[in-house]
């Protein structure tokens, strides 16, 4: 539904992109996964020293806010599942394929185990990612599933930073209202989703007949693009695949 077939004839990704993923982690043991993740240069020999300066210790494949560690393992799924859509090693054989076959991952863990999760960590993440760009990371987007109604300046200041370093993030459009029915963005704000900043693209979530799911937002104004979201296959944890459906998925 995406094209892609016809567009991995002109490229499949390339290993010098880095996409950093905001979530709940990354199992970067998933041999589906192991060859496209991120592997910070000066920090994969652990020896409690911050090498390369940025104020965390052997962070190698990224940090782990939710627990204040530099190992972002994912303890939930939601993490993991996102990065095999984005970029499961394509062409090995394995498992399925991620929309770049090449491409490398960065995590910022900021959800904790239950996925619970506050807007301060996020923008921690954040930071991090423009402090890592900033230092000559080719980081090109962050992903960001996740969102709710409240609306933080300080967020919407670090994603305006993201911009200033030329940095993309993508958002989910959420999925709908307590009932599983979809919102208006345009006057229920979802957040970020809905923070006009130029470097804001928030997905929607579409089906296998290209239809807007019935449980995802919408917005005129706000929702820029719809993805396939329904029913998805991907890693999971534990060298394991599994099917999720959302906006994150779309995202």
């Amino acid at each position: 539904k995406i094209n892609a077939p016809a567009a991995w004839n002109i490229t499949t990704g390339s290993n010098d992109v880095v996409v950093a993923i905001l979530d709940t982690g990354t199992d970067y043991n998933h041999p589906d996964l192991a060859a496209n993740i991120y592997n910070n240069p000066t920090e994969c020999t652990p020896d409690g020293i911050d090498t390369d300066g940025n104020g965390y210790v052997d962070d190698c494949h990224g940090i782990n806010v939710a627990y204040g560690t530099s190992d972002p393992m994912d303890d939930n799924n939601h993490g993991t599942h996102v990065a095999g859509t984005i970029g499961a090693v394509g062409n090995n054989g394995i498992g399925v394929v991620g929309v770049n076959w090449n491409v490398k991952i960065l995590t910022c863990k900021f959800f904790d185990a239950s996925g619970s999760a506050t807007t301060e960590a996020a923008i921690e993440c954040l930071d991090y990612v423009k402090a890592m760009k900033d230092s000559g990371v080719n980081i090109v987007a962050t992903s960001n599933s996740w969102g709710g109604g409240d609306n933080s300046q300080a967020l919407y200041d670090a994603i305006d930073a993201q911009r200033q370093s030329g940095i993309l993030f993508i958002t989910a459009a959420g999925n709908g209202n307590i009932f599983g029915v979809g919102q208006n963005n345009d006057t229920t704000p979802f957040y970020p989703c809905t923070y006009f900043l130029p470097n804001i693209i928030c997905v929607a979530t579409t089906t296998n007949t290209d239809a807007k799911a019935g449980f995802s937002n919408f917005g005129k104004r706000t929702v820029h693009v719809g993805a396939p979201g329904n029913n998805i296959l991907s890693t999971l944890p534990g060298n394991s695949y599994g099917t999720a459906s959302g906006t994150s998925m779309a995202t």
